[in-house]
């Protein structure tokens, strides 16, 4: 009996409807493939960038650490000598306007040292500042900072005898936390005035101080950082798109501009952010980026056309394509085990590579000494030390950084009792309890979460070691361990301490890896605790935060989920 009409009908409905149906999904399928294809171009992009901005930035810093280096070695310069060792990063370094030895200077100094500068064979030199824009000699101050010496002189003839202290509150604050923290301070953004075409730049400041003990400051060396040229250095060997839009904004300033212009009102685009770290400031660097994958994508009368013609073809192919994206998911999914697999072992072999020459500088260093100590003068013996303990530290650094990276690789998280793990933690520090003569306090009991036994028991074991370490003189450390239920399954538990404490304005600084807010010759470490309790906190879907005041002690805090 023939097919009726009607059922024809029906029949070619349902599969002009199914070839439609399939047509639209492959069409979205495209879709997401051109989105998951713009993702990973920006990831990689972005890596890359950020990755060549920070080192530049390293770079243009350590050229001031250097210098401070050779000013501790050899006791000070003369201006030949700061010219001869400054030439060499300014002629290397395109992003450096200059160098600047910035001495400490007294007012009872003033003018001695004015008159002995105006000898030197430069007249009118006075320490100056600017006001409306015209040059005034500086207010009088108890300490002032003009810059000195310079390199190149050459174009910025401008700033010599010129105080920047006296200038803005941003620099003379730069200044005074350089002063405090015996590292490395920046300015807000400042512009260039020897320029014709002004240019964004900061200012970052290093102490000197004469002795380790930090107690006589001599002065500061002053590096002006042209940002534009940095970030140029910094992508010259990258191929960068036109459609790539890079933004650099002060996260301490709110969000003032320092490169760039923003496209966020200009339509759809895709973007990337996060942090970069200039001396004490944190900047925003934002990748965005307008770009489309070319794809060739039917119109929708085609597809419909198509979808009648080839819908039994079509079906076929959906098939045949959505499982070849399975096989490819599970062979790049393999694939990448395997990475991660080599990258581990790459990472523990080159850290043993790495501690092999360690361990035979500091080998050399003791045959040098063992058989050539009586030929060597107090420079050199000087010299050997640096190098011994600038060895020992860069082993310990290794070290850590490979324990960081290996933190929850090697755990299963399982049901944990945190009233057993604290009291293991405790025996621990017994030793430092009793030295101090420590005081534990566990205000509440502690509930039993889910968790990675070892890495809960390092970030307790950390937090009341800083509690137990950070501490002034003969004060008996008193630590008080609490916890809070949360809404939810969460968990947050309180370590206080009645420590030195800190400025909360650091806070955003230490839970990084190489961060430390004192000086190491007072309070030793490497920089990687703290920075160790964060990764276990976020490897635990948690949070860790502080609150802290100079001489109040601090106060920790972090969660943990129950599931």
């Amino acid at each position: 009996m023939p097919t009726s009409k009607p059922k024809i009908y029906t029949i070619c409905v349902l599969i002009l409807l199914s070839g439609m149906a399939l047509s639209l999904g492959f069409y979205f399928s495209l879709e997401n493939s051109n989105q998951l294809k713009r993702d990973k171009i920006l990831t990689n992009l972005y890596g890359n960038i950020h990755s060549n901005i920070q080192r530049e930035i390293d770079r243009n810093l350590n050229s001031l650490y250097a210098l401070r280096a050779s000013y501790q070695a050899y006791g000070g310069w003369n201006r030949q000598e700061f010219g001869r060792y400054a030439s060499y990063y300014t002629s290397h370094i395109n992003s450096i306007q200059a160098l600047e030895w910035v001495p400490a200077i007294r007012l009872d100094q003033r003018d001695s040292f004015e008159l002995a500068t105006q000898k030197e064979g430069f007249e009118g030199f006075q320490i100056f500042s600017r006001t409306n824009g015209e040059v005034v000699r500086a207010e009088e101050r108890a300490v002032y900072y003009p810059v000195y010496f310079i390199e190149p002189f050459a174009g910025n003839e401008a700033a010599f005898g010129f105080d920047p202290g006296a200038f803005s509150e941003s620099r003379q604050k730069a200044i005074e936390q350089a002063i405090t923290t015996n590292q490395a301070a920046g300015s807000d953004i400042i512009t260039i005035i020897q320029k014709t075409n002004p240019h964004n730049a900061i200012l970052v400041f290093v102490p000197i101080f004469s002795d380790e003990s930090n107690e006589k400051l001599m002065g500061l060396v002053e590096g002006v950082y042209l940002m534009d040229k940095l970030v140029d250095a910094a992508l010259i060997d990258l191929d960068l798109p036109s459609e790539v839009n890079l933004v650099i904004s002060n996260q301490n300033s709110s969000g003032e501009k320092l490169l760039g212009t923003s496209l966020s009102n200009t339509g759809e685009f895709s973007s990337r952010e996060s942090l970069l770290s200039i001396a004490d400031q944190t900047w925003v660097l934002r990748l965005e980026y307008l770009g489309a994958v070319a794809s060739q994508v039917i119109s929708p009368f085609w597809l419909l056309i198509a979808s009648l013609i080839f819908t039994l073809l079509i079906v076929k192919v959906v098939y045949d394509v959505l499982t070849d994206n399975q096989r490819r998911l599970l062979k790049h999914v393999v694939e990448l085990r395997r990475k991660n697999h080599d990258l581990e072992q790459y990472t523990y072999a080159a850290s043993h590579d790495l501690q092999e020459p360690l361990h035979s500088i500091q080998s050399l260093v003791g045959l040098i000494h063992q058989d050539y100590n009586d030929q060597i003068d107090d420079i050199g013996k000087t010299y050997l030390h640096h190098i011994n303990e600038a060895s020992q530290r860069m082993s310990e650094l290794i070290t850590n950084l490979l324990r960081y990276s290996h933190i929850g690789k090697t755990e299963k998280q399982m049901w944990t009792n945190s009233n057993t793990v604290l009291e293991k933690v405790v025996n621990n520090l017994d030793a430092d309890l009793q030295k101090n003569k420590g005081i534990i306090q566990i205000k509440t009991e502690l509930p039993i979460v889910m968790a990675y036994p070892a890495s809960l028991e390092q970030l307790l074991h950390n937090l009341i070691a800083n509690g137990l370490k950070f501490q002034s003189p003969n004060n008996h450390p008193i630590i008080e361990i609490s916890t809070k239920k949360l809404k939810g399954e969460v968990w947050q538990f309180i370590i206080k301490d009645n420590g030195i404490g800190f400025s909360e304005e650091f806070i955003g600084r230490i839970f990084t890896i190489f961060k430390t807010l004192h000086s190491r010759s007072i309070y030793p470490g490497s920089g990687f605790g703290l920075a160790n309790c964060k990764k276990i906190v976020e490897l635990h879907n948690g949070k860790i935060w502080a609150k802290s005041k100079p001489g109040s002690g601090s106060t920790f805090f972090f969660t943990l989920n129950l599931t």
